[in-house]
């Protein structure tokens, strides 16, 4: 399997991934960075991925901010940025945004554990 990370003109990195992926991959970051915060809020978001979709589109609202441990963003060691909940096709789909400090090789490494063999980085011109 493939993925693609994209990087985008704020220097973030974005990866697009089912539910169940979704969950693997966070539940590895959790692992290797020690656990955060934003981490653990992301992890329920997407467990609970009905409701807080449905929650997003009454409000109108396309990106869902987890909550960050004010210390943790001050140290740089915020994961998750924000993330995006959607369907497509009738599947569960999770855009994760990270933090632009955040070190992309341990989401490779993480991405590689959970499965995927070919990891594709592309950076955003505009």
């Amino acid at each position: 399997m493939s993925i693609k990370i994209t990087i985008d003109l704020a220097r973030s990195p974005h990866v697009v991934l089912d539910d169940k992926n979704t969950v693997e991959l966070v539940k590895c970051l959790f692992e290797e960075t020690g656990g955060t915060r934003d981490l653990e809020e992301t992890l329920r978001i997407v467990k609970n991925f009905d409701e807080y979709y449905r929650f997003s589109k009454r409000k109108f609202e396309e990106y869902i901010t987890p909550q960050k441990d004010h210390r943790e963003v001050v140290l740089g060691r915020a994961v998750v940025h924000k993330l995006r909940l959607f369907m497509e096709d009738n599947n569960r789909k999770v855009e994760l945004i990270f933090d632009r400090r955040f070190d992309i090789k341990v989401l490779e490494n993480c991405l590689k554990n959970i499965g995927f063999k070919e990891i594709v980085i592309e950076k955003q011109l505009f």
